[in-house]
């Protein structure tokens, strides 16, 4: 048998993890992990309407029972020892088609072809529930403000997933 674990008077469990990450509470979920929790994927081709916003994206698609609540975060990305901030979307797209779900990355100040290419991501903190925008115009200026709380959540968590992609 396993021993009890608490954090806070509050059980450690697989099951309470699950619930963290369904509910977009990534600190009580890194709390209990002892470090973010991330996932590993490779990037493939998307519809490039980030793009045409101005927020070209790395797109991995994840599985749809993975658990994680659908809505804005802020990310570190790994690939290889390289270490990428960066904001991301997770959801249906509700905009614009409300697909499949798919993670979208948009990664801060980085230009160059991530294409079949292998990341790790990891979850560093919840931003804002995923959203339906009337206009084009409307999402941009909310894609502005999540990049402006998703760099300063990055500022506050600079040790955020040291082990992140140690293997090349």
């Amino acid at each position: 048998m396993q021993p009890h674990v608490d954090i806070d008077e509050r059980p450690v469990s697989s099951s309470a993890i699950r619930i963290a990450l369904a509910e977009g509470l990534i600190d009580e979920a890194t709390t209990m992990l002892g470090a973010p929790w991330f996932i590993t994927g490779e990037v493939i081709h998307g519809e490039k309407r980030g793009r045409d916003l101005g927020y070209p994206t790395a797109n991995i698609r994840l599985d749809a029972n993975c658990g994680l609540k659908h809505g804005i975060y802020a990310v570190r990305v790994g690939r290889g020892s390289e270490r990428l901030d960066g904001v991301a979307s997770f959801g249906r797209r509700p905009t614009f088609d409300n697909g499949a779900p798919l993670l979208e990355i948009f990664l801060f100040d980085f230009n160059g072809d991530l294409y079949g290419q292998a990341l790790d991501c990891a979850f560093v903190g919840f931003i804002r529930e995923e959203l339906k925008f009337g206009d084009i115009d409307a999402l941009i200026r909310q894609m502005d403000e999540d990049s402006a709380r998703a760099r300063a959540m990055l500022a506050a968590a600079p040790d955020a997933f040291p082990r992140l992609g140690t293997v090349d």
